[in-house]
């Protein structure tokens, strides 16, 4: 007798710890905010898509997908209205995000999963709020929720902003030259000897060559003063 009712005990106790392991796991999936994540997705899209449909390298199947995803029509991007519309929705875009980040701070990985953990990144990159939400970049990167790459790109960012020479190699710029012709540029670096070195450590797979090779983008290093000229 003894024995079944320390048997019935033994099983009673694993019973109650395989209850209480079922609620801790079941709220460690409970953190994810899932009305946050679907609107930092809804964001992303926007994001994203836009630029696919600007950089214009897509089949016809990708921008009838894209433009069901953003409920827009072949007539919003019409010629010049797709550029239009791009400022139009970064506008949106960081005002929307300007406000989850002050309710929320940077949304981390845990509270809404891949891939709208992206979302507020990209938002910021593509505005000119860069420099004031930079130190929230850093700070979300040692926690992890960014890559080193891409705290890369925005340091780069914000320094060609600034009209400074960027330390990564990871900013081309676009304007009109002289004759009026639109040209693309790798903005100035700061150490050219050392650049590849800087890549690497990083985490950029790529030589600033490379990069430049597979963006289409002939490799000339400007100084800062020679960008008047062009």
């Amino acid at each position: 007798m003894k024995s079944f009712k320390t048997i019935f005990l033994t099983l009673l106790i694993i019973l109650i710890s395989c209850k209480g392991n079922n609620k801790r796991d079941y709220s460690e999936k409970d953190k994810i905010n899932l009305e946050l994540k679907n609107t930092l997705e809804s964001i992303l899209i926007k994001d994203q898509g836009i630029r696919e449909i600007v950089n214009g390298n897509i089949s016809d199947k990708r921008k009838t997908e894209l433009l069901t995803q953003m409920n827009l029509s072949e007539n919003d991007i019409d010629g010049n209205r797709k550029f239009d519309l791009m400022r139009e929705i970064d506008s949106i875009n960081i005002a929307e995000v300007e406000n989850i980040i002050a309710e929320f701070g940077y949304p981390s990985k845990s509270l809404v999963g891949e891939p709208a953990i992206k979302a507020v990144f990209y938002v910021i990159q593509h505005s000119d709020k860069i420099n004031k939400y930079l130190p929230l970049i850093r700070e979300a990167t040692k926690n992890g929720d960014i890559s080193q790459t891409s705290l890369a790109m925005m340091e780069d960012r914000n320094l060609m902003e600034q009209g400074l020479e960027q330390i990564y190699g990871t900013q081309i710029k676009g304007q009109a030259n002289k004759k009026g012709e639109w040209i693309y540029f790798l903005w100035p670096i700061k150490n050219v000897d050392s650049i590849n070195v800087w890549r690497k450590q990083i985490g950029l797979e790529q030589t600033v060559e490379e990069y430049l090779k597979d963006m289409d983008v002939e490799f000339k290093l400007y100084e800062i003063n020679e960008l008047s000229d062009l």
